[in-house]
């Protein structure tokens, strides 16, 4: 270290300033940003590190998904298949926790009471958020109390009969209703869901008087049937194996094209009503998940739903793929709630929609 004296020579020796000269100095006059730029690095850093809150990339845990209806049926049987093939991708445990209840509606609120990171999500039929919200008041916005990430399945739905039952044809079940007001009995996936949706156009049509036993998912409702506590039922995918097997008969298909697994039934609109399914299964989260989490949860799902594993899952369970990215399944809500809730009024159903859907 050099010393250097400014030493006026009319100056006495104790008022002289002495200066020490540093090496560094040059290095901080010249670098000053840089200094700057490390002592904020340090200011943010450091106190994460002393309290251990530096975290991980998404994902470092399982990730959850709630499901709306019980164990075995056709949105658990798909969140499943779904689950399977993107936690490969995502690189961590994605499991399915059923919250049936309230024909889905029940673990769309549980949703909202989680912490919006990404670690919980939900499986849902689009049915649950744009017509069963429109029979009943539910503590959510369809539109905005939500984020949406795909649209990854449809359920091929029906009206089936137990094999013994005398109707051979949905215009044999009609008629039979008409004259028997109050008599005839069926069971759906639920008040408000496209199945019970499905009858109801019918019903309307016909001015019948049937009485409807809701049950929380098609394998209740397919027990009722076989075990002759109703006298027939609109299902999901669930009543394919049923007719194949010869347990049950299907009247009628609720979709816009004849099922590929029967081509030889008609869909109600061949039949002449105004009506096709209009549930698509998707995977939602909160509204306000990180933007940056909620792609990369898009994406892995979106390369899930290519994969030869999770097809195959599809075809086991009678499922048809469909694919639907957030921007594009958002549009799909909007669109059919307009759609829905014209239909809905126009048959007496509702007056209005008991939930506003934003």
């Amino acid at each position: 270290m050099d010393k250097i004296i400014d030493s006026h020579p009319e100056a006495p020796y104790t008022s002289r300033r002495v200066k020490y000269f540093h090496p560094g100095d040059m290095f901080v006059k010249n670098n000053h940003w840089l200094i700057a730029a490390i002592a904020a690095w340090m200011l943010v850093v450091i106190p994460l590190i002393s309290t251990g809150e530096v975290r991980a990339a998404y994902p470092d845990r399982s990730i959850i998904i709630l499901v709306g209806f019980v164990p075995g049926g056709s949105m658990d049987l798909s969140a499943r298949a779904l689950a399977k093939s993107a936690e490969k991708i995502l690189g961590q445990p994605v499991i399915i926790e059923n919250k049936p209840g309230g024909t889905g509606t029940v673990a769309l609120a549980a949703l909202l009471s989680q912490k919006p990171d990404g670690y919980t999500l939900c499986g849902t039929p689009s049915s649950v958020l744009i017509r069963v919200s429109q029979f009943q008041k539910v503590p959510f916005k369809p539109f905005t109390s939500f984020k949406p990430i795909i649209g990854f399945a449809e359920p091929q739905l029906g009206i089936v009969v137990k094999k013994d039952a005398p109707w051979k044809t949905l215009k044999d079940l009609v008629a039979d209703a008409a004259k028997h007001p109050g008599k005839i009995k069926y069971a759906t996936t639920g008040v408000g869901s496209t199945t019970q949706a499905a009858v109801d156009e019918i019903a309307a049509g016909h001015k019948l008087q049937m009485i409807h036993i809701p049950y929380k998912g098609s394998m209740e409702a397919l027990t009722a049937v076989l075990g002759g506590h109703v006298e027939f039922a609109s299902l999901t995918s669930e009543l394919i194996p049923s007719v194949k097997a010869g347990q049950t008969r299907l009247l009628a298909v609720i979709s816009e094209k004849r099922s590929p697994k029967f081509l030889d039934v008609p869909t109600l609109k061949e039949l002449g009503y105004n009506f096709a399914n209009d549930a698509v299964f998707a995977i939602v989260a909160p509204s306000d998940i990180d933007l940056a989490i909620a792609k990369k949860i898009e994406e892995a799902f979106a390369a899930a739903t290519k994969s030869r594993e999770y097809l195959d899952a599809l075809d086991k369970i009678n499922m048809l793929p469909v694919y639907y990215d957030g921007k594009a399944f958002d549009a799909f809500l909007r669109y059919h709630w307009k759609v829905i809730n014209k239909n809905l009024k126009s048959t007496g159903a509702i007056k209005e929609a008991a939930t506003l859907p934003e």
